[in-house]
Parts: C-alpha cells; structure tokens; sequence
C-alpha cells in the first residue's frame, strides 16, 4: 500500500470517528434538555399540546381519511374483478382501515386493561 492511500485512509477514519462523537454529544444534549424540560412544571403540562393532538386525530379520522379508505376499497374491488386481487395487498388495506378508524376504542380498551 502506498503512503498516500495509508494517509487518505487514517484522515478518513478520523473524519467518521469525529462525526460519530459530535452524534454522541449532540444526543446527549437533546437528552438532558428534554429530561430538564420535562420536570418544569409548567412545561411538562401537556394541555398546550391537546389542541394540536386533537386537531391531527381529527384530521387522520376526519372526511379525507374516509375518502381514502373508501377509495382503497374501490380499488380492491376494482382489482378482484380483473383477477390481480393480491391478498397480501387487500388484508393491508383491512388492516389499515382498521387500526386508523378503530384506534380510539382500541386505546380505551388498553387503557382499561391497564387500570
């Protein structure tokens, strides 16, 4: 091996081993920051935070979201009737349309396992 691919490949392994401790120390910060934020009090009360959670729900539960489901579910049919129905495809779909309409009572019901 040559000194000048010797040194490009040391300067190389330098460079990643100093990317992976910057990663290391910018973690560590946002740790401690999120850790601190979260024994003030009144940061670490998350009534600022309902609206916006409730606004996204509403909107992932809302009339676009039906929309698509029905839409995905025309596609299916459409599928089945040509013959290029993929199971795997049409049980994704079930599922999906499922778990997104069907998250809060599936949350309650956790939840109530839980008390």
């Amino acid at each position: 091996m040559k000194v000048k691919e010797m040194m490009i490949r040391a300067a190389t392994a330098h460079h990643a081993n100093r990317k992976s401790a910057d990663a290391r120390i910018v973690n560590a910060v946002v740790l401690v920051s999120v850790a601190a934020a979260a024994m003030i009090p009144s940061l670490a009360m998350a009534a600022p935070w309902d609206g916006a959670a409730t606004g996204v729900m509403n909107v992932l539960q809302g009339g676009l979201a039906r929309t698509i489901a029905i839409i995905l579910v025309i596609a299916c049919g459409i599928a089945a009737a040509v013959g290029k129905l993929s199971v795997q495809w049409a049980v994704g779909i079930v599922i999906g349309i499922t778990l997104i309409f069907g998250a809060p009572a599936i949350v309650d019901l956790i939840s109530s396992w839980a008390a």
